[in-house]
């Protein structure tokens, strides 16, 4: 997992404008800026969602969005900052709220990642999840999205 130096906790509301930027500039970038800082504070008070950040060196290294529903949950974004990747920052928030979902009693979960951006959908083939289904236009009309998911649990009627 990641190096022991490395905290993964809820985030803070101070954290929203650093999260919105790295949102911005290594997300969203070409596409336009939907994750605001307003945005990122509105989700961080948002009950039905758990953002969580990962701390190395007390600087903010990486962060990441789910939102929960009955049997499934969806990865909505993950970050990390260039300096701090390939330290397992990004496996750990995603172990992180895998757990959550787990004891929640979610069946599956979902992630979208930009069909262009191979090292991403690798990053999430090794952590269990393949590639369902494409969708264009999905990014904005502009990008085809790669839909992942992974199975938490076997579904009623598969086991």
């Amino acid at each position: 997992m990641v190096e022991d130096d490395t905290i993964i906790e809820l985030a803070w509301l101070s954290d929203a404008t650093e999260m919105a930027m790295m949102s911005k500039n290594d997300i969203e970038y070409g596409l336009g800026w939907d994750y605001t800082p307003a945005r990122i504070t509105k989700l961080i008070r948002d009950r039905t969602r758990n953002v969580i950040v990962a701390r190395r060196d007390n600087n903010l290294a990486g962060f990441g969005i789910m939102t929960y529903r009955a049997d499934y949950a969806n990865l909505d974004l993950l970050a990390v900052k260039r300096s701090y990747r390939r330290l397992k920052i990004g496996t750990g928030i995603v172990l992180w709220l895998e757990k959550v979902a787990i004891t929640a009693g979610i069946a599956l979960l979902f992630v979208q990642v930009r069909d262009r951006n191979r090292v991403a959908a690798e990053f999430y083939k090794a952590l269990g999840f393949v590639a369902i289904d494409e969708a264009p236009g999905y990014y904005r009309g502009m990008e085809t999205g790669l839909i992942m998911s992974k199975s938490l649990r076997p579904l009623p009627g598969t086991a």
